[in-house]
């Protein structure tokens, strides 16, 4: 991986992270762009370790009170909101992958994404009553509708979202919450990712460290991988408040645009090239 690749993955990787997107979708497409092929687990874990710090560094006030104040604090509903992702993790996500993981099926899920950001944005607007503090029902409806980004093209940030504001949840906190529910999916998929590196050092019968080392290797050494996760850093930084600002200002709709004319274009050219 040369360093211009691991600046546009970093890229992408920051701003599909936190806009509604789909991170998963956009850097499979990267990655095929420039015969990557399948990126080694190593660059995924450093990619979401350089997006889980800008988290940290934009929500550190609300995190420390949450730390402070564990019970009055939004902490009981962000754990609420991350069990339907465990247990799916455990036991589906594997079947999932396997079935819908191939790239034909990438241009489907960048269109159920435009459905899901649409009908979020239509009910929110039909709402006359929204709130603004989290309640049990909120947290539930977003950690089921984060089951479903993980099948790549499936927006994260879109899904959980959307839950937030058809629940009657005002847009800002739907984004907040949606942000602080990412701590825990970024870090577990990081741990995830450690622990495929860990299996694979065990079935090569080598150390952690020098099954480590041979991952940094194939990509190109320590440079690049910094590259990435650095870039990752800020673009992630500026995703994260360009969100906050359309959220408020513009909404959901023009991003539901996007996803389906790109589902729309990966479809014809598959059909195309058949």
């Amino acid at each position: 991986m040369s360093n211009i690749q691991a600046f546009f993955l970093g890229l992408v990787q920051g701003l599909a992270e936190f806009l509604p997107i789909s991170s998963s979708g956009h850097t499979t497409l990267l990655q095929m762009f420039f015969g990557i092929g399948e990126a080694p687990e190593i660059l995924n874990v450093l990619l979401h370790l350089g997006t889980l710090l800008v988290v940290l560094l934009v929500y550190r006030k609300a995190i420390w009170e949450m730390l402070r104040h564990p019970i009055k604090s939004e902490l009981k509903w962000v754990i609420l909101a991350t069990i339907p992702t465990v247990i799916a993790a455990l036991t589906i996500k594997d079947k999932l992958e396997g079935y819908f993981g191939d790239f034909k099926y990438l241009g489907y899920f960048f269109l159920f994404t435009s459905f899901v950001l649409l009908v979020g944005e239509a009910v929110n607007r039909l709402r006359a009553q929204k709130h603004k503090h989290m309640r049990w029902y909120d947290a539930l409806v977003m950690g089921c509708m984060q089951v479903l980004a993980i099948l790549p093209g499936v927006s994260r940030s879109g899904c959980t979202i959307s839950g937030g504001m058809v629940t009657g949840l005002s847009r800002r906190h739907s984004v907040d919450f949606s942000f602080l529910m990412s701590i825990p999916a970024i870090l577990g998929s990081a741990v995830l990712g450690a622990k495929d590196i860990y299996d694979a050092a065990e079935a090569s019968g080598v150390s952690f460290t020098t099954q480590l080392t041979a991952l940094v290797e194939q990509m190109g050494g320590a440079v690049p991988l910094a590259i990435g996760v650095g870039t990752a850093a800020v673009s992630g930084f500026l995703a994260i408040r360009l969100m906050l600002y359309i959220v408020r200002q513009i909404g959901l709709r023009w991003f539901a645009v996007y996803t389906f004319l790109l589902g729309a274009f990966l479809i014809a050219r598959q059909i195309l090239m058949v």
